[in-house]
């Protein structure tokens, strides 16, 4: 077991992405790196300076409140949101702060922990725009031959996107009476447990309705996670690529 010694502790604190702070009796004691850009200012500068000064005018009252509460022993929220404020261009910044409040040898200190809500928001943005992508451009079941689906998979695939496509992929069976099913996971990333256990799912169902069913493009890593996790998939025959695996399906009987 390795031991780190208070220099390392700092070091590491420094270097985390969340802005950390120590206040005693409304002064800043130390913060991290994340928290001096939160606010604009020098390290020599922060030091001492009444936390009042990082929080917008317009949140003050709020936050100050809310600090003299606890102090005083009230049970008032250790989570809230307001808006900090940088020093040098007076730029807003709407955060998440977490506060929690302890005694080192007799001192009481303030121990806050910060999120800046706006990398959060950038985040969901960019999940809500990938899920839009998804969603605006289903994995097409392709109708190569007579009877044979081809279902190209590309890209990150989640549980719900795999839960779509197996309603796709039986929908277009029945309709079309299929009875081969090629699943080509060539442009598959990232696959995990659930969505090799989904796809496994989709081919037992899409055997249960008459159609053959093979797994085109296996790479190697794909393969061991399919052994491992999942036996429908597993018992699967395959097939190197999308050719070989079209030259292989054959009519039953």
């Amino acid at each position: 077991m390795v031991s780190l010694d208070a220099t390392q502790v700092l070091a590491l604190l420094e270097h985390l992405p969340i802005a950390l702070y120590v206040m005693q009796d409304g002064l800043l004691q130390w913060c991290n790196d994340k928290f001096l850009r939160l606010c604009e200012c020098p390290l020599e500068q922060a030091l001492g300076q009444n936390f009042v000064r990082f929080i917008a005018p317009e949140d003050r009252e709020f936050v100050v409140d809310r600090y003299r509460r606890r102090v005083a022993g009230e049970a008032v929220p250790e989570h809230y949101e307001f808006s900090a404020m940088g020093l040098q261009t007076g730029k807003r910044t709407p955060i998440h702060m977490s506060v929690h409040v302890t005694q080192i040898a007799g001192v009481r200190y303030s121990i806050g922990v910060v999120v800046d809500l706006t990398v959060q928001a950038s985040v969901a943005a960019a999940l809500a725009a990938a899920g839009t992508v998804e969603r605006s451009n289903p994995t097409p079941v392709l109708r190569v031959a007579p009877g044979v689906l081809v279902v190209p998979l590309v890209g990150h695939y989640h549980a719900a996107r795999v839960q779509s496509l197996k309603q796709s992929v039986l929908a277009a069976i029945a309709e079309q009476r299929a009875h081969a099913l090629i699943l080509d996971v060539t442009g598959l990333v990232d696959a995990d447990e659930r969505v090799a256990d989904y796809l496994g799912r989709t081919a037992a169902a899409a055997r249960l309705l008459g159609a053959q069913c093979l797994l085109a493009g296996i790479s190697p890593a794909l393969a061991q996670l399919l052994v491992t996790s999942s036996a429908a998939l597993a018992q699967l025959a395959t097939a190197a690529t999308l050719e070989d695996a079209l030259a292989r399906v054959r009519r039953p009987g």
